[in-house]
């Protein structure tokens, strides 16, 4: 439960006087409170069922706000275990994942991903396009790792719709290359805490656990979550994937001032990130999905305050309509 600050730092805000947030909520439980009035926004997204019913029905004018966000989802490819200590067995399976297929499956509500870090982030590598998807490819980079009939793995996931559809096209892609990939459906502290435990999630994807950036510098998609620091148990790193001469030159990076080398801080980043994923693969970016929140007609308030890049929601600027 959060209360008015009456001293607080922005003038005539926040625009109400108390709100309470409810954690652990079902999506498709939270939409249904509101729509009985029960609660006015509901954050956690839309399922894509649910997404289509609520497009097409006056009921719900509205109350949808789509917009981009700076957020990737991804597989996690763990580094420190057979086959995908590999380098040549991690681009392979890059190459076999049809991200334009899982992008339809959540209603196009997502642009497929090419690298680590989102389009609207600042070190953004316009040029670089990752890996194509080539199945045929695919299989030939396993025959050179010595795989050429493919391997058995596990991947894990949130067991929260569509987060198991997805995994599922996944695994079908995967198949055509001759990986058998077994699926761990669990709830989310489940898929975190096998990803935090080195060598007991060979892959994960992340799904509604994709990383969305803290601040909106290219930092937060390294340090937090490909860092040599961040490959530990309980850490976010599920690729487990060191490398210390890019740790140096991510803290070089880092350590350039803004604005005054912002440009070249910008493309050192890129190029780390450019690096990381042609060279080393330690993940699958799949798509970098927009965050669609339902509020109550009641709620007032321009719709990017319900979407903001760094918060998702900016509950000092919202504010019920009269």
């Amino acid at each position: 439960v959060f209360e008015k600050n009456p001293d607080y730092f922005i003038k005539d805000r926040p625009h109400v006087d108390s709100f309470t947030i409810e954690i652990g909520q079902e999506p498709l439980v939270a939409l249904l409170r509101l729509q009985k009035g029960e609660v006015d926004i509901a954050g956690d997204g839309i399922s894509p069922a649910k997404y289509l019913e609520m497009k097409k029905s006056p009921e719900f004018e509205g109350m949808i706000v789509d917009r981009q966000q700076l957020e990737t989802s991804y597989v996690t490819l763990n580094t420190q275990v057979k086959p995908f200590d590999n380098a040549k067995v991690r681009q392979a399976v890059n190459m076999a994942i049809n991200k334009d297929r899982i992008v339809r499956i959540i209603n196009g509500r997502a642009t497929p991903a090419s690298q680590v870090l989102p389009p609207l982030m600042p070190g953004y590598d316009q040029n670089y396009k990752g890996y194509a998807y080539d199945p045929e490819k695919a299989k030939a980079l396993l025959a050179e790792a010595g795989l050429k009939d493919g391997f058995s793995t596990q991947i894990y996931t949130s067991n929260t719709d569509p987060q198991p559809r997805i995994t599922q096209a996944i695994q079908q892609d995967l198949a055509a290359i001759g990986v058998k990939a077994e699926i761990k459906a669990v709830a989310n502290p489940n898929v975190i805490a096998a990803g935090g435990t080195q060598g007991q999630a060979p892959m994960v994807w992340s799904g509604g656990l994709g990383w969305i950036a803290d601040f909106p510098d290219p930092s937060d998609f390294y340090g937090p979550i490909l860092g040599c620091g961040s490959a530990v148990a309980g850490g976010w790193n599920w690729s487990w994937y060191c490398n210390k001469d890019i740790d140096a030159r991510g803290q070089a990076a880092d350590a350039m001032p803004v604005p005054a080398k912002a440009e070249e801080r910008n493309k050192a980043w890129a190029q780390i990130f450019t690096d990381i994923q042609t060279n080393d693969a330690p993940w699958i970016p799949v798509f970098n999905e927009r965050r669609v929140v339902a509020k109550a007609k009641r709620m007032g308030g321009p719709d990017e305050i319900y979407i903001d890049p760094t918060r998702v929601i900016n509950y000092e600027a919202i504010y019920v309509n009269k």
